[in-house]
């Protein structure tokens, strides 16, 4: 897996992408999870497949994970390139009660060079971030940062922004 740089990571992130395998209409409860899923294809020419998954703690809806995983064409391993995560405080990796820790903020993982090299899950380090807030503001960011085809995002994830149109008779 040390083959990947981060501007390879930078690329495979942000290459363009449409929905091949859309997701379920609504989140499935799974243990203490809501779930879905959705396989992406990229449009620009990259080989391989992106698969997205969507996950929102049952009891804190501030606890999720929205994340884009890589499949090269030559089935080596998968990597998890971006997740896209709400406010989960402690973890196992050791943040404790450090209140400045990215995990007690909205904040998002970004696969690296250096976690790779260092033997560590390609996404290990996190920043906070501002650009998001709750869930779905974070789906929204993660359409806009993977790239996705704006009709598909319109049509699989539509933004709280967009309104129904009521018909009425």
């Amino acid at each position: 897996m040390d083959a990947y740089s981060d501007e390879e990571i930078a690329r495979l992130i942000s290459c363009p992408k449409k929905v091949s395998v859309p997701p379920a209409k609504n989140l499935r409860l799974n243990g203490a999870d809501w779930r879905n899923d959705a396989k992406l294809a990229p449009t620009d020419g990259t080989k391989g497949i992106f698969s997205m998954f969507m996950r929102r703690n049952e009891d804190f809806p501030e606890d999720f994970s929205i994340g884009l995983v890589y499949r090269p064409e030559d089935g080596t391993s998968d990597i998890t390139l971006l997740r896209c995560n709400g406010k989960h405080g402690f973890f196992n990796g050791g943040a404790g009660a450090d209140p400045d820790h990215p995990h007690f903020h909205f904040h998002v993982h970004k696969a690296s060079a250096k976690a790779i090299r260092a033997g560590f899950t390609p996404e290990k380090f996190a920043d906070k971030t501002t650009e998001f807030a709750s869930y779905e503001q974070a789906v929204q960011h993660y359409i806009k940062v993977v790239q996705l085809n704006p009709r598909d995002a319109s049509r699989y994830f539509p933004s709280e922004s967009q309104s129904e149109i009521e018909f009425t008779e």
